[in-house]
């Protein structure tokens, strides 16, 4: 009793719960990796293996900020389909081919999947073309490249099933995204742990990649299949248009991505280009970490953003503002208890005589990479409530802050290595993002009540 009455005031529920237990998984199971990085790949392996996942994560530079957009659109297309259930207008068991709803649901699956196909092509090219030139700028002894050729197009074939996965997110599916996750997640690990006890090295990471693929591909193609394939031919007049309702949205969400990538993602490629691969691996060890809070904090967000849509659909402004800032305390508490609980470990590491510090950054460094990370996550609510509106993000204060932030990051680490990027990043998203997005977002719900 105690349990559920505590759940309901924090606002738990079955997605959310699936989330915050990947986030548990990795909670466990990322000490055991970070164990077996440690004790089978060398110091130049670690490098490579931590930057590979920056590499990949140029995607946000082909997905061009469209998942947020097609989560919203979905949910209000889903919203919209629910009203007209209560006007009798729909049989209340599943969509039909004269609802609007279903006509802008079925434009929105089509415009999606050509767009993706054509961003997922690219993003393989791009990465394997930025991969082969930044691991060949670092002094790292690794054989590298075969890996970067399998596992480009892995993670090509990533991008094109991801918009599935955000519409089903956005039409109600919320629990079974969240659900696949978990076991996304939970498999991913396993195969990790499998491939490094294997001796295969940085292959490892080609596995991971390997198996969040199976699973998004199982998931769009096979498991729900059935949703998606009663849209096909489904159209009429849904007063939809992806030129008009979309790409506007999209491209202001895609410059804040690109910028927000830049200026966050590219710490470790920095130290391996301009420093050595044995730092950028005690950096991308600590962010493996730092990351993981980061996302156990937003998942709070993300399960609740779907909701956030659906009620500003309905036109329940009163709450949705109620959620969103439950949303906010409880998401910022947690990561503020994440990165002191990290703190103190480092700080007990030296206790155990077993040279454990030595595989991450210093104890100050964390702290200071936390405070920009706490800042990052405050602005990313801000984000989030104004595109669960509906409305343009704040692009004039996102882009500034971002690019300051980025441009502070490559000089930062090229004169002073890891404090210099942990310091521009902080210096840039607390001192620079956050004081101008939060001015841009107080305006926007001034002029928006």
């Amino acid at each position: 009793m105690i349990l559920r009455e505590l759940a309901q005031r924090l606002q738990l529920d079955k997605p959310l719960g699936y989330a915050l237990l990947s986030r548990v998984w990795q909670g466990i199971s990322g000490p055991i990796t970070i164990a077996l990085i440690i004790r089978y790949l060398t110091g130049d392996e670690k490098g490579i293996y931590y930057a590979i996942g920056p590499v990949i994560g140029v995607q946000a530079f082909f997905e061009l900020g469209l998942l947020n957009v097609l989560i919203s659109h979905a949910g209000h297309a889903n919203a919209a389909f629910l009203l007209e259930q209560k006007e009798g207008q729909e049989p209340a068991s599943e969509w039909s081919h004269g609802s609007s709803a279903a006509g802008r649901m079925g434009e929105l699956i089509r415009a999606s999947r050509r767009w993706f196909g054509v961003a997922s092509v690219l993003f393989c090219l791009f990465v394997l073309v930025f991969g082969w030139y930044t691991f060949s700028q670092s002094d790292a002894q690794v054989d590298w490249h075969l890996p970067l050729l399998v596992i480009a197009p892995l993670a090509a074939l990533t991008v094109y099933f991801s918009p599935s996965l955000a519409i089903l997110e956005g039409a109600g599916e919320r629990e079974l995204i969240y659900r696949f996750r978990f076991y996304q997640g939970v498999c991913g690990s396993l195969a990790v742990w499998l491939a490094l006890a294997l001796g295969l090295g940085v292959w490892a990471v080609v596995v991971a990649t390997l198996v969040q693929t199976a699973w998004s591909g199982y998931l769009a193609l096979y498991h729900r299949r059935s949703f998606f394939r009663q849209f096909v031919g489904v159209s009429g007049d849904h007063g939809f248009s992806w030129m008009r309702d979309v790409l506007p949205l999209q491209w202001r969400v895609a410059a804040i991505g690109i910028a927000f990538h830049l200026a966050t993602q590219f710490l470790v490629i920095v130290i391996l280009v301009f420093h050595t691969a044995v730092e950028s691996g005690r950096l991308g060890m600590t962010m493996t970490i730092t990351t993981s809070l980061q996302m156990f904090a937003l998942a709070w967000v993300q399960t609740k953003y779907p909701l956030i849509s659906a009620m500003h659909g309905e036109n329940d402004r009163e709450g949705a503002g109620t959620l969103w800032r439950r949303t906010t305390v409880v998401s910022t508490g947690l990561l503020c208890l994440g990165f002191t609980g990290f703190t103190v470990g480092l700080l007990v590491l030296p206790l155990f005589g077993r040279g454990w510090e030595t595989e991450f950054v210093l104890p100050w460094q964390v702290v200071l990479l936390g405070v920009g990370c706490v800042a990052n996550h405050l602005v990313a609510i801000q984000a989030f409530y104004v595109l669960a509106r509906g409305a343009n993000p704040l692009v004039v204060a996102s882009l500034i802050g971002l690019l300051t932030t980025a441009v502070a990051v490559w000089i930062g680490g090229y004169y002073w290595s890891t404090t210099g990027v942990v310091g521009a990043f902080t210096i840039g998203i607390t001192g620079v993002m956050l004081p101008l997005h939060s001015w841009a977002y107080y305006r926007f719900r001034l002029a928006n009540r």
